[in-house]
């Protein structure tokens, strides 16, 4: 589905893969496991450690867990190609914690109602999430589904049943619950809520950054230990792939603006035409995501 093989391109995604594998290896080796545990009640509610809504997404809670959830994070490392990364980094902290939270207060609500939602069922649900990246994994998923195009609709058949290239990326993404069983059905769930927050822009979550100078730092800092070039003289103040991103960091920046300002009525004719279910503030909304870009904009309105 890719353009680029590999990880070329995705240079968050490298990172998060080295983070959840030495997060996983570090916890099962120390015997850490317990910090990484989001248990509702009592670790939030009582003891209020909020920092456990952190370290439960840089590690999963067995091997096997960890080898299924590289590889759906290798997957969607198109994502990530398509937003940029500066985009993607933002996003990814927006879906961690607008997910954590509704995860916490989706739990603690239920805590609260135990008589009526029955307590053993809200103290297994309070008791066994499962530590891992789940919200992040299924926040990406959602925006797999609704932002990457399918490169061939009709796919493969099996049994007079059309399935597209991007099925693959969704049978390692649902193999990742068995393991974890019940624990691991929240977490999904409140990532693709927030994934669908993100969406909708609510509060102007699609349009937010990271600043620039953090931006800068990770380009200068981080970026060099994740790309295998290096520079070609002593006055070299980046790598070539450096230089790259800061150039694609421009052009996000200059779609960002574009998208503040209301896009051509012939290009919303255009949309119009060719989606007349979907609606004038749809088509708008979508021109203006994608940067008034119509090709990404009919992905848009096709994904919705």
């Amino acid at each position: 589905m890719a353009a680029a093989n590999g990880l070329a391109g995705a240079p968050l995604t490298k990172l998060w893969l080295y983070v959840v594998l030495l997060g996983t290896v570090a916890t099962t080796t120390m015997n850490w496991r317990h910090y990484m545990r989001l248990r509702v009640v009592p670790y939030i509610v009582r003891d209020w450690q909020v920092w456990r809504c952190a370290t439960s997404l840089v590690s999963f809670s067995t091997y096997t867990e960890l080898a299924v959830g590289m590889l759906v994070i290798y997957q969607l490392r198109v994502v990530e190609r398509l937003f940029g990364t500066r985009r993607y980094a933002a996003f990814l902290f927006v879906v961690g914690v607008v997910g954590q939270a509704l995860g916490v207060l989706a739990v603690w609500a239920m805590y609260m109602d135990r008589r009526t939602m029955g307590a053993a069922f809200v103290a297994n649900l309070a008791l066994s999430a499962a530590a891992g990246p789940y919200v992040l994994v299924f926040g990406a998923l959602f925006q797999f589904y609704v932002a990457v195009p399918v490169q061939r609709p009709g796919g493969s058949g099996f049994m007079g049943i059309a399935w597209s290239d991007k099925w693959m990326v969704y049978f390692l993404a649902a193999s990742m619950w068995p393991s974890s069983m019940f624990g691991a059905v929240l977490p999904s769930v409140a990532g693709v809520a927030a994934g669908c927050v993100y969406s909708a822009n609510v509060g102007g979550l699609l349009f937010w950054r990271f600043p620039q100078w953090t931006a800068a730092v990770a380009r200068k800092l981080v970026l060099p230990l994740l790309s295998s070039q290096t520079p070609t003289g002593s006055g070299a103040r980046s790598t070539g792939l450096a230089r790259a991103f800061e150039q694609l960091d421009r052009q996000q920046d200059y779609r960002q603006a574009q998208s503040l300002v209301l896009p051509p009525e012939e290009t919303v004719a255009q949309l119009l035409s060719m989606f007349p279910d979907a609606g004038r503030e749809r088509v708008v909304q979508a021109l203006q995501t994608s940067g008034n870009d119509p090709n990404r904009a009919a992905v848009l309105i096709l994904g919705s």
